[in-house]
């Protein structure tokens, strides 16, 4: 019987490190790299669609040769266009959404494991067999329907355009 107490221990810990901690690290990491494209593209547009009435009042045209050059049209162009593409990526990619569904799963897998760990809730009354079964049952299922959703969010597009 100790034998088998200590091999789930073992299996566990390696678990909660190899695998469960792993995860919990990418998903914290994709979770930032999402807020961060999300707030950037937010930024760009917000920042953007105040320039363009500014820059549009503005008139500052300079001659290159026989080349007349009005600068403030060319400007709201371009920040036009920035504007543009800063939404059709947050369109395309969803970053808002990817951030919120790694950081919700982050927070879930860490849950899980300070509840496992110290024996919380579901956790409390179980066997170390038990306990580390529902550990991993959870765990593994909130990584399939993390993927299930990640998936759902960027082919979402595809099948309403198609």
């Amino acid at each position: 019987m100790t034998n088998d107490v200590d091999a789930t221990q073992s299996t566990a810990e390696k678990y909660l490190e190899n695998r469960l901690e792993q995860y919990r690290s990418w998903y914290d990491n994709k979770a930032v790299k999402m807020k961060r494209r999300y707030q950037f593209t937010q930024a760009l547009a917000a920042i953007g669609a105040v320039l363009v009435p500014v820059v549009n009042n503005i008139s500052f045209e300079a001659s290159i040769g026989n080349l007349n050059l009005d600068y403030a049209r060319v400007s709201v162009t371009v920040i036009g266009i920035l504007v543009a593409l800063a939404i059709a990526l947050e369109g395309v990619f969803h970053y808002r959404e990817q951030w919120k569904n790694y950081r919700s799963t982050e927070q879930y897998l860490e849950t899980q494991k300070q509840l496992f760990v110290h024996r919380i809730g579901d956790y409390s009354d179980l066997a170390d067999t038990d306990a580390f079964k529902l550990l991993v049952n959870r765990i593994e299922g909130a990584i399939a329907e993390e993927n299930a959703v990640t998936l759902n969010i960027l082919t979402r597009v595809e099948s309403n355009n198609g």
